[in-house]
């Protein structure tokens, strides 16, 4: 599987909030971090899946509408909008870095307007 097809099916899978379609992408010690301060805000497969059951619990209309795509050698760097996160509709304006290492996501790096 390409860096494309890995942030396109993450994308589809987001969107249609499917925990299933989802989790299969991420490795076992996947991190995700916060890029302003550079915390650690999920650690593990198991914390990333509870993570976005969550937010898929709490956000019954969640979208992200890319806005482009840059893929940079093991990384996809996505700059998109993101409305109805946790109730909120206002579309709220995101970059999201993602690592892939053997076809599966690693690493998120999240920055937030």
């Amino acid at each position: 599987m390409t860096i494309e097809e890995i942030i396109d099916i993450q994308m589809h899978a987001f969107n249609n909030r499917s925990i299933e379609e989802m989790m299969p992408l991420y490795t076992d010690d996947v991190k995700i971090y916060n890029f302003s301060d550079h915390q650690l805000t999920v650690d593990g497969k198991e914390n990333c899946e509870e993570m976005f059951s969550k937010l898929f619990e709490q956000s019954p209309n969640l979208y992200a509408e890319i806005i482009k795509t840059i893929f940079f050698d093991t990384k996809a760097i996505v700059h998109e909008y993101v409305s109805g996160r946790n109730g909120d509709d206002i579309k709220k304006e995101q970059v999201v870095i993602f690592e892939i290492q053997n076809q599966k996501i690693s690493r998120m790096d999240i920055m937030r307007s």
